[in-house]
């Protein structure tokens, strides 16, 4: 599996529009045309690699290229229903979800899900969000992910979502650093010192 990166869901994380275009950002790893596909690692992988514990879950992309013909929200949201194509992966969506409709306004993309999506609860509804939200908020445009089902708000799940959401432990750095100005340390203040130079 090429350029893994991993995320991986903790208890208490776990716990916790027809004819509109998004444009994808960069993302590395992926080659031209093909974008982030996000699934839960089976319990096998994730025992053999020493992923996680029984009360948390481990996430991994993929990357694909959209369905023939599709735009991209609906492209990414076939992929991720139908399944990963990786060894190692799996699908945390029941069978026969599909997206039923779509907005996208001020960065935020509402989703709206088929009633099987709210057959899921606890840990596995958890990763399925977090798929669904890591997936789609690649797309320039996309800041944050709401889910609705059937029309529906989701009991005790009414929230928007970010992408920072679901990144805990990542040993990708989806996130990129922070850049912070180090003090000099005394080995380099005693040369400037030796040399003359004027400290700034």
């Amino acid at each position: 599996m090429r350029n893994k990166g991993r995320i991986v869901l903790s208890l208490a994380a776990l716990l916790l529009c027809a004819g509109c275009t998004v444009s994808p950002v960069e993302t590395g790893g992926a080659n031209q045309g093909e974008y982030e596909v996000w699934f839960p690692l089976s319990g096998e992988v994730r025992q053999e690699e020493n992923w996680g514990s029984a009360d948390s879950g481990a996430l991994e992309r993929e990357f694909r290229s959209l369905p023939e013909g599709e735009e991209t929200v609906e492209g990414l949201m076939d992929l991720l229903f139908s399944g990963p194509e990786e060894p190692g992966l799996r699908s945390p969506f029941p069978g026969g979800t599909y997206l039923r409709g779509w907005s996208l306004e001020e960065g935020r993309l509402t989703l709206d899900l088929s009633e099987t999506y709210g057959g899921l609860a606890g840990v596995d509804l958890t990763l399925a969000d977090g798929c669904i939200v890591l997936t789609l908020s690649q797309l320039g445009e996309v800041e944050e992910v709401y889910i609705t089902v059937e029309g529906r708000h989701r009991p005790f799940r009414d929230q928007v979502y970010t992408r920072a959401d679901f990144i805990e432990n990542n040993r990708l750095d989806l996130l990129p650093p922070l850049e912070t100005e180090e003090p000099p340390s005394e080995t380099e203040e005693t040369d400037a010192e030796e040399s003359g130079v004027p400290e700034e």
